[in-house]
């Protein structure tokens, strides 16, 4: 059951020092939500010792740099994760975070992992940085919004909504966005650092595009490992803006970019996407989770990779002549 978001208010100025953590691989909507929280909470408790966990990908660093924490700080202090639907995806020290205090969990994941002590999570956010505004403005006697605040919430709408253009953009998330950017950063050129691209980057955006394989089912996938990625010098961080070209096009339905991971050679981080039919249980399958229609995965061989690629078929099929009886 969700805690109130006035109560968690409450809960949270009992601590002096708060570690907020998100998701590894973080996207802008986890680095929005996280230091956004952050910068709310040093501003308007100045007196508290307000820390980020975790690592940033190079092309995200814009969205801020996170602190050196000890085993130490987690002592008496509270820990806050954001934009984190299951704790095996936390980046942080685990056994560190144990000897936290509470848990308090921000999400707009699906709530099947009840693993901190208080949680809001509200699955019809467009975004966590939206459950974060929503903590603020039910809290506005206590918090102050900044400047630096809603740039970094609204980097986390503009992500978590393709830039305003995916279905889970609501008048809400319209509505949130028109008063951060009230606050007169630089909206445009914070929306330029999504579409902007280094030319490698762009070479091997051009790559995908030309080599990406669709089946009769509409579904779409492309294999980059390690010797392509040394091919255009790009690093795997820096794929993350050519994930969602395969859905731009006609006739893919779903598709996933299959990228071999730099930890364990022959292994493979997997990033799927569907435009209806739900993929994140085919994702929870094997070892990752997230939305309905995006999710993250990890296959342990090419064979993983392939078997994730036939069960994205069969359900794309299944729901196909289920739309056929209704």
């Amino acid at each position: 059951m969700n805690s109130s978001l006035e109560g968690l208010c409450m809960e949270i100025k009992k601590y002096e020092t708060i570690i907020i953590h998100r998701h590894v691989n973080p996207d802008p909507d986890a680095l929005g939500s996280q230091g956004g929280l952050a910068t709310l909470l040093m501003e308007s408790f100045p007196e508290k010792r307000i820390l980020k966990a975790g690592g940033v990908p190079e092309d995200l660093q814009f969205l801020g740099q996170m602190d050196r924490i000890s085993e130490k700080d987690y002592e008496n202090a509270l820990v806050i994760i954001t934009d984190t639907g299951n704790e095996p995806r936390i980046d942080g020290e685990a056994d560190w975070m144990k000897k936290a205090s509470k848990w308090i969990k921000f999400d707009h994941h699906p709530n099947e992992d009840h693993y901190a002590d208080l949680e809001f999570v509200d699955t019809n956010a467009s975004s966590s940085c939206e459950v974060i505004y929503e903590f603020y403005a039910a809290n506005k006697s206590e918090l102050t919004l900044t400047k630096k605040a809603a740039y970094l919430l609204y980097a986390g709408l503009v992500g978590d909504t393709g830039r305003f253009l995916f279905n889970n953009t609501t008048p809400r998330t319209l509505e949130i966005a028109s008063h951060l950017i009230s606050f007169e950063f630089d909206f445009t050129e914070l929306n330029r650092h999504f579409i902007e691209k280094k030319e490698k980057v762009a070479r091997m955006s051009g790559y995908v595009e030309q080599n990406f394989t669709i089946n009769e089912a509409g579904v779409a996938y492309i294999i980059i490992d390690q010797d392509l990625l040394d091919q255009f010098q790009v690093t795997r961080d820096e794929t993350s803006s050519m994930v969602g070209l395969m859905g731009n096009v006609e006739g893919v339905k779903a598709w996933g970019f299959f990228i071999e991971r730099g930890d364990e050679k022959g292994a493979y981080r997997c990033r799927l996407r569907s435009k209806q039919a739900p993929i994140v249980d085919i994702a929870r399958r094997h070892d990752g989770g997230g939305h309905p229609m995006a999710s993250g995965a990890n296959a342990a061989d090419l064979k993983e990779v392939h078997q994730i690629i036939d069960e994205m078929t069969q359900l794309v099929n299944q729901q196909e002549v289920s739309g056929q009886h209704e």
